[in-house]
């Protein structure tokens, strides 16, 4: 009686065990770049993007500092890095659990009250967030990268700096940055294989000169992207109309500033590799 009770005791034990694999490798498969699958079919609703490294992350809309989380089984927590200004009075933690992961699709439900208001709009509670990854678009390689961010009406952070292949960085902090002034250093092994991966999610070919808001008073950015193929250039304004993809480039770089090692290098004016789009300043607001 006992083996044909433990040949019957085998399937549950099987699933049980599948089971646990899948939640254990929740950590695995989350990583990468995540946007609502309904972003370009209603343009009715507010979409939501999560971007997931090894243990940081941003959340809900491409912008702000990268906050920690952690996955343990099925619950996703993220803990902010700072208050988000509109969305959260404090900084907290938000919980969601996972209800769905495979390589291509995610879908997150807000467990707490303070999730939940994260997620809501027009005062409604937030449902399922359903999300698709954005994948590879490109397979070229990162030669260099020139970027600007410029003021808004507010503390928006305004800089320019250049990444090149080997993670060597030339930055200057313009306004509302952490370090003000020009400086040299290396970016993390790890950072640059992050702004790999994002490039190699953007159709290049495709971009526009251009991307303008609907509106005024709003941040301005500039990229210039060498790659072993070509150069590719475009500006944006008010983070509206371009790509999702482009959209969380322009966030990662705006960020990648803070894990790098820098000192101050008042001669990087003669080691940019891109003068002329370094002296070209930011891209003008619509209307100017």
């Amino acid at each position: 009686m006992k083996k044909p009770l433990l040949l019957s005791l085998l399937p549950l034990l099987f699933i049980r065990c599948s089971g646990l694999e899948k939640r254990d490798n929740y950590s695995g498969h989350i990583r990468g770049d995540w946007v609502t699958d309904f972003v370009h079919s209603d343009a009715n609703r507010p979409f939501y993007t999560f971007s997931f490294q090894d243990s940081i992350c941003s959340y809900i809309h491409p912008s702000g500092a990268y906050s920690p989380y952690t996955v343990k089984q099925d619950t996703l927590v993220i803990t902010e890095s700072a208050p988000r200004g509109g969305m959260a009075e404090k900084q907290g933690k938000y919980h969601f659990r996972i209800t769905a992961l495979d390589d291509h699709a995610l879908s997150l439900y807000p467990i707490t009250p303070e999730t939940a208001e994260l997620t809501a709009t027009s005062g409604e509670r937030a449902d399922t967030i359903h999300l698709k990854k954005i994948p590879e678009k490109n397979d070229e390689r990162l030669v260099r990268i020139g970027f600007y961010s410029g003021p808004c009406f507010g503390v928006c952070p305004s800089m320019y700096l250049e990444i090149d292949s080997e993670g060597n960085i030339l930055f200057d902090g313009l306004a509302h940055t952490s370090k003000q002034g020009m400086h040299s250093g290396k970016i993390p092994e790890s950072e640059l294989k992050q702004i790999a991966k994002k490039l190699q999610r953007i159709e290049l070919g495709k971009l526009k000169k251009e991307y303008a808001a609907r509106w005024t008073d709003d941040q301005a950015c500039r990229i210039k992207i060498e790659t072993g193929k070509g150069m590719y250039e475009s500006s944006v304004y008010g983070f509206d109309k371009e790509p999702v993809a482009l959209r969380m480039l322009l966030h990662k770089l705006m960020e990648t500033y803070k894990t790098a090692t820098l000192k101050q290098d008042s001669s990087i004016v003669r080691k940019f590799a891109f003068p002329g789009f370094q002296q070209s300043g930011f891209p003008t607001s619509p209307g100017q």
